[in-house]
């Protein structure tokens, strides 16, 4: 029994808690905060931070909140219930947390039904969180369609998330967070930035200045990086995604920093960027106590799948854990003498992994949670866009591309971030220009939340040619997305200057993407562009969009 009065509403569903669903929080068990005399309800506190759902199944759910404002080990109570007003409770619980885990709270609820809609909220005695709702996924050989959204890169400080006002709108079975969903270091601020350019529209306070001139300040220790999930969670838009549509978590290299590699002792990065273990390690920390993920024994395996009855399977791929270090100086410049040289990217165990999964899916559609694009983005003078994507690891994304193609492996589609622009194509096993291959998936890169544009920013283009940006009015002319599609023949579409989301429908017939972009992010507001040009529907063993919206292959 809670320690908060019995209430007539915990006294009516008492007699339901704990009816078929189960929670589990190995969090507790693992910091022996699950002992034999367990720690007492907390008394006060605040649920600042908001709720948060994850890695939706069938039958199960992460769910997620921190308690603010207390202090030492104590219990949160959670409840999950079938209605908003929690007549109908199907679990209730307490689940031990500490300082040392920030006082999140985690827990996996197990036992629920397929296909159903519950919602869920956290309690000390003398307060509430807000109520998330989530919906677990169709079971086991469904035919049922699947929507989702997906997003990545939301620099707090260089736009509004008028993306995630418009998203928390939408009616989604989940949405997919591709990595960047916290910047370890702030690009901008109000007023001025370490160049003297007004491009920030909120302050990032977190963290300290340093030697790299183009960061007003950056995240180092654990504190930091705690600090800053809280800074960006206590946006109200992203709140309210949340607390609407569970959350398929995946990082990038922002959540620790910089386009670092995992594989590599000194992150790959020059000492004056200032990487360390230690640092890698705090941050890793900080990822996992925020995130609802759950998979693999130490709960830290971000690579897996989930599965939406038999018409989407999603293979989340971690792209930063396992990688050694760039080629070529990670530069905008041709290939260099090491460039085909071997080296690990998704490195032996997840590659193995991404295959299997690919070759025995029995769903319509195969949907690779992608954080950087595998599409090659070259620019003038043969030369590469830096090679922190899949263009730097060319035996890697040779070895995926062929099985695709030798399996005969069909309607596979990858969502990719990062690059922060709109870009639709085709993924050929060959990145020659001059080498018509055919083409085995489909890629849909989403922009970015807010994250500096292509468009926004001085862009390399190569070959000694700076194309000049806008922050304020980004308006790159159709003459250079043009000139740059003609090196890029993969490409059907892009947008370099807006911000914005994708959103997928599929069902076992077909699948629909719309690439929803913002008309801006320097004021709050919900006006977008039209859609037509960057949406695209694909039929069952459609492995190419090319001439959709632009010039034909």
């Amino acid at each position: 029994m809670s320690g908060r009065p019995l209430t007539r509403r915990r006294l009516l569903t008492g007699a339901a808690a704990g009816a078929g669903a189960i929670v589990l929080a190995p969090q507790s068990f693992a910091l022996g905060l699950a002992s034999a005399k367990p720690a007492p309800l907390f008394r006060g506190g605040r649920f600042a931070d908001g709720v948060v759902s994850g890695d939706p199944s069938a039958a199960g759910i992460t769910l997620w909140t921190r308690l603010d404002g207390v202090e030492g080990a104590g219990r949160v109570e959670l409840e999950v219930a079938t209605d908003k007003a929690f007549r109908r409770v199907v679990q209730r619980t307490q689940i031990a947390t500490s300082d040392k885990i920030n006082h999140t709270v985690k827990a996996r609820v197990a036992r629920l039904k397929p296909h159903e809609e519950y919602f869920y909220r956290f309690s000390t005695r003398l307060g509430e969180s807000r109520v998330g709702r989530f919906r677990t996924a169709p079971p086991a050989g469904s035919t049922a369609p699947v929507n989702f959204a997906f997003f990545s890169c939301q620099d707090y400080t260089h736009g509004y998330y008028n993306a995630h006002e418009l998203m928390a709108q939408g009616d989604y079975d989940f949405v997919v967070c591709l990595g960047d969903y916290i910047y370890a270091e702030a690009y901008h601020a109000v007023g001025q930035d370490a160049s003297g350019l007004k491009t920030g529209v909120r302050n990032d306070p977190i963290g300290r200045s340093g030697p790299n001139p183009s960061i007003v300040r950056e995240a180092l220790t654990l504190q930091d990086y705690r600090e800053k999930y809280s800074l960006y969670r206590s946006d109200k838009a992203l709140q309210q995604v949340h607390a609407n549509f569970p959350m398929v978590m995946l990082w990038d290299d922002h959540e620790v920093q910089d386009n670092y590699a995992g594989g590599a002792a000194n992150g790959g990065l020059p000492a004056v960027k200032r990487f360390s273990a230690r640092r890698k390690a705090a941050a890793y920390q900080a990822f996992f106590e925020s995130m609802p993920a759950f998979a693999g024994p130490k709960q830290d395996r971000l690579y897996r799948s989930l599965r939406f009855g038999n018409t989407v399977e999603l293979i989340v791929m971690d792209q930063r854990r396992y990688r050694a270090d760039q080629p070529c100086g990670d530069a905008v410049a041709p290939a260099c003498a090491d460039f085909e040289q071997p080296r690990t990217f998704l490195g032996r165990a997840q590659m193995d992994w991404v295959k299997t999964r690919l070759s025995t899916s029995k769903a319509a559609w195969k949907i690779l949670a992608n954080e950087v694009t595998i599409m090659p983005t070259k620019v003038l003078g043969d030369s590469f866009y830096t090679f922190d994507s899949w263009q730097g690891y060319p035996q890697e994304r040779t070895e995926l591309l062929t099985h695709i193609r030798d399996k005969a492996i069909k309607d596979v589609v990858f969502i990719t971030g990062d690059i922060h622009t709109f870009i639709t194509g085709d993924v050929r096993p060959s990145m020659d220009a001059k080498e018509n291959s055919p083409s085995v998936a489909v890629e849909f890169v989403g922009g970015s939340i807010t994250s500096q544009s292509l468009g926004e920013t001085d862009l390399d283009a190569g070959a000694g040619t700076k194309i000049p940006g806008n922050d304020a009015h980004p308006a790159t002319p159709p003459a250079i997305i043009d000139a740059l599609r003609g090196v890029n023949p993969w490409v059907d579409q892009a947008d370099f200057d807006h911000h914005g989301f994708g959103a997928i429908s599929a069902d076992a017939g077909g699948l629909t993407c719309e690439l929803v972009r913002l008309q801006t992010i320097k004021k709050k507001s919900r006006a977008i562009l039209p859609t037509a040009d960057l949406t695209y529907t694909l039929k069952r063993g459609q492995t190419s969009v090319k001439g959709t919206h632009g010039p034909a292959a």
